[in-house]
């Protein structure tokens, strides 16, 4: 008997080590992603599981005005699939460019999708200056399918003026709004009516761009500057802080019963950061330690007077407005574009981390093949 035992525990072993390696998985990838997207590139990215499949949507080109030659404009919410994360596929335009009597004619920048409740939003910053919508304005359409068909529900008018519009779901269901209007107001927030497109509460502001100081006398002109003739000059920003020139795209999770707020700033290139918070509504308190990800331009840290501290093997000189997806090991990981020297934008994604205190790290953005273990 004692023979016969301990066969049987070598050949568990055996098993066990054999079987062991083969419940391993691997996920496999590289950035930047670009196959199967538009050759002139994706801004602002978003990736979002919907059963078997992964979603993509992003601002679609033409990503600028100036880009719009032809009476070429942007179409539309854009969506593609993937299976790995690495080869993508067009779908459609699940929220389609309408007639010039419609507020949301133009732009369609930072579009997103959200699932809740069992439907899904789409969420896009349109502008129509025709009509008066000068800059950027937030709406939405609904659908019960990801791949739609969508019904807009900011048809008549748009939800609130400003950009890089959010949604968040509570764990008591209540669904909040994030958006950016501009220095003083910052990113902001309200509670929101997803039926009928209207605020529950007053917005008000979450965090705002770093503090600015300026160099001028009491005329409002520079002072002490070489070949300076007495004639008033525009005072002269100077900017201390990685965030100090504007800030934007608001995107918030819960993890461990602490909120958090991502966003970017276009002050050294195009970086993330975060802020947190005990409840939805605040206090929203900047993270000592941003940006955690992202990537600094020699050319806008010469313009801002910083000092350029990039990774010269990085491609990138801007990687940015990102979004928060369960990646395929079960992580938390983020989407964002990053923008090399050709100036196309293509898809990033990185895992990031939570130490035991909340605090986030990343390492990257990578460039180099990774491989995930789990």
């Amino acid at each position: 008997m004692k023979l016969i035992s301990k066969i049987i525990m070598v050949l568990v072993v055996v098993v066990l080590t054999a079987c062991g390696p083969m419940n391993k998985q691997t996920f496999e990838y590289q950035n930047p992603i670009s196959n199967g997207i538009d050759e002139h590139g994706l801004r602002d990215c978003q990736v979002i599981r919907d059963g078997n499949w992964w979603y993509l949507t992003g601002t679609s080109y033409p990503h600028w005005s100036r880009q719009e030659t032809d009476g070429n404009l942007n179409k539309g919410v854009v969506l593609y699939k993937s299976q790995d994360l690495s080869n993508w596929q067009f779908v459609d335009y699940i929220v389609k460019r309408p007639g010039i009597d419609k507020w949301y004619y133009n732009r369609f920048w930072a579009p997103e999708i959200q699932k809740i409740g069992g439907k899904y939003y789409a969420l896009f910053n349109c502008r129509n200056d025709s009509l008066g919508y000068i800059g950027q304005h937030t709406g939405y359409a609904v659908s019960d399918y990801i791949e739609g068909p969508y019904t807009v529900v900011t048809e008549k008018q748009p939800l609130c003026n400003g950009n890089d519009l959010t949604f968040f779901e509570d764990d008591d269901n209540k669904v909040w709004a994030f958006w950016n209007r501009g220095r003083e107001f910052g990113i902001g927030f309200a509670q929101i009516d997803l039926e009928t497109g209207t605020f529950l509460t007053e917005p008000q502001s979450a965090i705002q761009p770093a503090k600015v100081d300026y160099e001028y006398n009491d005329k409002g002109e520079l002072v002490n500057e070489p070949g300076y003739d007495g004639r008033p000059i525009p005072k002269v920003a100077k900017y201390y802080d990685w965030d100090a020139i504007g800030i934007e795209g608001a995107y918030v999770i819960k993890n461990n019963e602490t909120y958090y707020l991502f966003y970017s700033s276009w002050t050294r290139g195009y970086e993330i950061g975060y802020a947190t918070a005990p409840q939805i509504n605040g206090p929203w308190t900047k993270h000592p330690d941003n940006p955690f990800y992202g990537a600094m331009s020699r050319q806008a840290c010469e313009k801002n007077g910083f000092e350029w501290e990039g990774d010269p093997e990085n491609p990138f000189n801007q990687v940015g407005h990102n979004e928060i997806f369960k990646g395929p090991d079960g992580r938390y990981w983020l989407s964002c574009h990053g923008i090399g020297e050709d100036g196309i934008p293509q898809l990033v994604i990185d895992p990031i981390e939570f130490d035991l205190d909340g605090n986030i790290y990343a390492n990257g953005p990578t460039y180099t093949p990774q491989t995930v273990l789990w």
